[in-house]
């Protein structure tokens, strides 16, 4: 029921409030023409109040569907958020939707055979203890809902400029999709993943940020667009073709060649009617924000913030901390670990990832004991660590530094490395002289690391014992 004022015991919606402010002026002027003046100061002032009512928490007009009058037509609803999004790159509320855990899944809009409401989902982990209730998580439950609503339209593959792409039956423009955003371990990831279980279709994607850099640079090589056909937008055809919709972990970008490239697919990919949803530990005004030539970074803002919600999850519990005590192993025994994991005595030597050799202090069974010079002092990239994710089952690290302006390089390889690694749920253990918070405290590494800390804690609590 939408905003409205109560007669007679019954709720009269805004629009039947102005029906019947309208009547009542109507009779005055033939009835009583010298109080017409007053009703009329009465009407303006029930309009000043419905106003004040359909404003957001901070005080900015709300623009989204849940903000305002009740029970709009899909059509409709889809109108307001297309006027929306003409207008939301001059400071649209992060939050989309207000309240708890979102609403009762009765009470939405019924959603087709096998898809899921991501409100009922986060209710069901709340119910198994699953997940402890979060006010942050729960604000955004009815931003979550409304884009898995938008993604359960009828949607049909059609030519255009030479590749497919994909268009919504209603000839309306494809959902904007959601960017995440907030400080390390609030849950993004697993917000997004509720996103991605309630959609209930075959084309769907969920890819760590690494992983698709490096999978795009490959396809810019492969790629056979036809003749006359750009070859970005080929790319971006053969990627929606399996994703309508492309979760993307952590994204960020690290140097301007990424993020032209970048760039120019995103805007491929929006045209291919793909719907992106993502997670970031910064706010898209913030992306690349001491990045050389940052300048040439700005188109890309510019267009994902076009195509995204942003939903800020402000600050808050690290959840991966809740479960595990500090994690620097401090004058700990790395090879004695080592040998109770793998079952034998570490034996020097030298393994290929991605055909790169990398020493190591032991390679058995799937475990991997590295010094970290050899690992992260070393010009290796993602490709390198996606590798050794792909074949190990634990990685123990020793003899981390401390980190720093001396240091970014190394760092930053080992932020890499451990969000690779955590994306592929592989165990890790750290061997170090300082606590985990004291290797990295600044430098251009830092705030990035506050993600690495974070996330060591959960693999570590994943350690075998």
């Amino acid at each position: 029921m939408g905003f409205g004022e109560v007669r007679g015991g019954k709720r009269v919606t805004a629009r039947e409030s102005g029906n019947t402010e309208v009547r009542v002026v109507i009779a005055a002027v033939s009835n009583n023409v010298p109080g017409v003046l007053a009703i009329l100061a009465a009407f303006l002032s029930g309009l000043a109040l419905l106003k004040c009512r359909c404003r957001t928490r901070d005080g900015r007009s709300g623009r989204d569907s849940s903000s305002c009058a009740s029970g709009p037509s899909n059509s409709e609803e889809r109108q307001r958020r297309g006027l929306a999004e003409e207008s939301s790159s001059a400071g649209e509320d992060s939050r989309l939707g207000e309240g708890g855990a979102g609403a009762a899944e009765g009470d939405l809009q019924p959603l087709p055979p096998g898809w899921r409401y991501p409100s009922a989902l986060y209710r069901e982990k709340l119910r198994v203890g699953e997940l402890r209730p979060d006010p942050d998580q729960q604000a955004i439950m009815p931003a979550l809902d409304a884009l898995v609503r938008e993604l359960s339209r009828e949607v049909r593959r059609a030519p255009w400029r030479g590749v497919t792409v994909w268009q919504y039956a209603d000839a309306e423009p494809p959902p904007r999709g959601l960017y995440m955003f907030g400080t390390v371990g609030r849950g993004k990831s697993m917000l997004m993943q509720l996103v991605f279980d309630g959609s209930d279709f075959p084309e769907k994607r969920r890819v760590h940020f690494h992983p698709f850099m490096e999978e795009l640079h490959d396809r810019m090589h492969s790629a056979k667009p036809g003749p006359g056909v750009d070859r970005v937008l080929q790319i971006a055809s053969d990627i929606a073709a399996g994703a309508r919709l492309l979760c993307f972990d952590e994204f960020y970008v690290t140097n301007i060649g990424d993020a032209i490239l970048l760039g120019r697919t995103m805007q491929a990919l929006f045209r291919c009617g793909v719907t992106v949803c993502t997670t970031s530990n910064w706010a898209a005004d913030d992306l690349f924000h001491d990045g050389l030539n940052r300048d040439s970074f700005l188109p890309l803002l510019r267009i994902l913030k076009r195509h995204v919600h942003e939903l800020d999850l402000a600050q808050g519990a690290d959840w991966r901390r809740q479960h595990t005590d500090p994690v620097s192993d401090l004058g700990g025994d790395a090879e004695a670990l080592f040998l109770e994991l793998s079952l034998q005595p570490p034996t020097p030597g030298e393994w290929h990832f991605n055909r790169v050799s990398v020493n190591c202090l032991g390679a058995e069974a799937g475990v991997f004991w590295f010094a970290f010079e050899d690992l992260c002092h070393r010009a290796l990239g993602p490709a390198e660590y996606m590798d050794l994710s792909r074949q190990a089952r634990a990685v123990i690290v020793s003899g981390v530094p401390k980190l720093g302006g001396d240091n970014a390089d190394a760092a930053m390889r080992f932020v890499v490395m451990v969000d690779l690694l955590y994306e592929g749920r592989i165990p890790f253990r750290l061997f170090s002289d300082l606590e985990l918070d004291a290797i990295c405290p600044s430098g251009p590494a830092a705030f990035a690391f506050q993600r690495t800390v974070s996330r060591i804690h959960e693999l570590t609590r994943i350690f075998p014992t």
